[in-house]
């Protein structure tokens, strides 16, 4: 079974639409009730679908007249399918993408496809990034992993150097050039990317796996427990207010998201996390005396 994608256009749209119509109502709709879902369209149409969607891997088929999918998705194509279909809405822009066309101009479209492909042949691009900190900027060989995004920025994944095995992360915007070089990296696995954000509150990857509980006033409750915050999280409910445990890096996004909760929150543990929310406290209370 096959886990490719095929590239966006009005009929991976329709596609999309109609998987999520069969998984959602199996054994309900016929080849006649998809068509007219559609505008009346031809089922010679929606059999060019049909077989569109077993190329990407889905086994979909009439049975008894209507409509089944018959395999588990996997999470990868699952998540292809999503990713393509959100990217449709115009209103979901890159906030930065102004500043890398300005940067990049008319190679900017050209740079991305060489990204992906440097990432699927697994060859080591060099780029010039500048460091937040010192906003020096430094030349860096990566073998490249990763294109994604957290909000409305872009970032480029990577690991430094060949043995490394601590995955980098940059913010495209910071980017000043790169040079594809078609060197094959000597990495001879990479993980799969939903691995690298397992435990990880947002973009960044990096620290120890940390178990924590969060205890949320009860005006909080029904905010807390309905959201999914990360895939290891257990919600618990009290009467005076619920619990958040989950197993988490932690990380200054995940120090910035408890602090903005204020009286409202609790860390009950680790203490790690109780320090550096203390430390960040008094570095603002400083600032304004």
């Amino acid at each position: 079974m096959g886990e490719k994608i095929l590239p966006f256009n009005k009929e991976i749209l329709r596609a999309i639409e109609i998987i999520a119509l069969v998984l959602d109502s199996p054994g309900v709709y016929s080849e006649y009730d998809i068509a007219g879902k559609f505008g009346n369209i031809s089922i010679q149409t929606i059999r060019r679908d049909m077989e569109r969607i077993r190329n990407m891997g889905i086994s979909i088929h009439s049975s008894k007249k209507t409509l089944k999918i018959l395999n588990n998705i996997p999470d990868k194509v699952f998540n292809g399918l999503l990713s393509i279909y959100l990217s449709l809405n115009k209103f979901d822009t890159l906030r930065n993408l102004k500043l890398i066309r300005k940067r990049f101009g008319n190679k900017t479209l050209s740079l991305f496809v060489k990204i992906l492909q440097a990432i699927n042949k697994k060859e080591l691009i060099k780029i010039s990034y500048i460091n937040s900190a010192s906003d020096e900027e430094k030349i860096k060989i990566l073998t490249p992993v990763l294109l994604t995004r957290n909000g409305r920025s872009l970032y480029l994944l990577g690991y430094e150097s060949d043995n490394s095995e601590e995955l980098r992360v940059y913010l495209f915007e910071k980017i000043k050039y790169i040079d594809f070089i078609k060197i094959k990296s000597s990495i001879k696995k990479i993980p799969d990317t939903t691995e690298f954000f397992k435990y990880s509150w947002g973009i960044y990857t990096g620290g120890e796996v940390e178990n924590v509980t969060l205890r949320f006033h009860k005006n909080m409750t029904n905010v807390i427990k309905n959201k999914f915050f990360i895939e290891s999280q257990q919600i618990i409910e009290y009467d005076d207010g619920c619990q958040l445990e989950m197993k988490v890096k932690i990380s200054e996004e995940l120090i910035s998201w408890v602090m903005g909760w204020g009286d409202l929150v609790e860390i009950l543990e680790p203490d790690s996390l109780k320090e550096s929310v203390i430390i960040k406290a008094n570095q603002i209370i400083k600032l304004y005396k």
